[in-house]
Parts: structure tokens; sequence; C-alpha cells
């Protein structure tokens, strides 16, 4: 068995004053991968297999506690999250806001003329499904387009209708 890395004096009160605290799943898991590496002297691929994390997970989490302290254990600046946009969240509101103004005024948007303008915006190509992400992103759901024009639609489907 490996011996865990030793931590500072300041770390190794911190996680004892950490303890008794009430954490979200989560990150009691991350305080448990550096607890008992330090506590119960168990080496990653142990934590690992009790915790059901793999031993790269446990090892990074060790290593942000040591780097960060506490902040490694909440989960402040973890994995997950949009880390590759064209646009912020901002820019992409003032984007939609053009075509919101356009609805208002009577005016029919399609994905199509939608993923044409962002595309001119960015300057890239981008698949369709870029397009309907941000819609949700912005709550706008689903845009819905028409199949079939009533010019194209046979006599007794438009009758019918």
């Amino acid at each position: 068995m490996e011996s865990p890395e030793s931590l500072s004096r300041d770390l190794i009160e911190e996680l004892e004053r950490l303890v008794g605290e009430r954490w979200r799943l989560e990150a009691f898991k991350r305080f448990q991968c550096v607890w008992l590496s330090q506590a119960l002297h168990l080496d990653p691929k142990d934590i690992a297999e009790a915790l059901r994390l793999s031993v790269g997970t446990v090892r990074r989490i060790q290593a942000a506690y040591r780097r960060d302290g506490r902040l490694a254990i909440e989960g402040h600046g973890n994995r997950g999250g949009r880390r590759h946009d064209y646009l912020t969240f901002k820019e992409e509101s003032a984007f939609l806001a053009s075509f919101a103004r356009q609805l208002k005024n009577g005016r029919i948007h399609t994905i199509s003329s939608i993923k044409l303008a962002y595309e001119a915006r960015v300057g890239k190509k981008v698949n369709k499904t870029t397009i309907y992400r941000l819609l949700e992103r912005h709550g706008w759901g689903n845009v819905a387009t028409r199949i079939h024009r009533p010019a194209q639609l046979p006599e007794p489907a438009r009758n019918a209708g």
C-alpha cells in the first residue's frame, strides 16, 4: 500500500473542522477522497473502489484539495458546463432579441433562417442542433415549421382542413 502524500498542518486542521459538516452527496464523496487518505491511509485505488470512482478522479480531487483547500471539496470550479461556445450567453440573448422583435411584428422564422443568421454572426458553419440547443438554453423551445404548404396539398386535404 502506497502512503498518501502528507498535507500541510493547515490543511489537516481544516479537514478536521470539515468532518462534522453536512454535504451534498457529490461534495461528501470529494471530502471522503481526501479524508480516507489522511485518516485511514488508504491508497487511491482502495478509495476509488469504496466510493465507486475512478482512480484518476480520486487523485484529481486529492490534488485539488492540496492546491485549493475547502473549495475543492465544495465543488467550485469543477468540471461541467459549456467550455466551448461561439458566443457568450449575453451575446446569444442579444442575437435572439432581434428575432423576438421580428416575431412580434408577425414574421415567422424557421430553424434554417436562424441558422443562417447565426453562421453569419459567428463566421463559421454550425450544425442545426447548435441552434436547437441555443433556443432551448434561452427558453424558446422548438421552432415549429410547416411541413406542407397549403398550395402543395392535394385539393381534398385543403378543403378538409
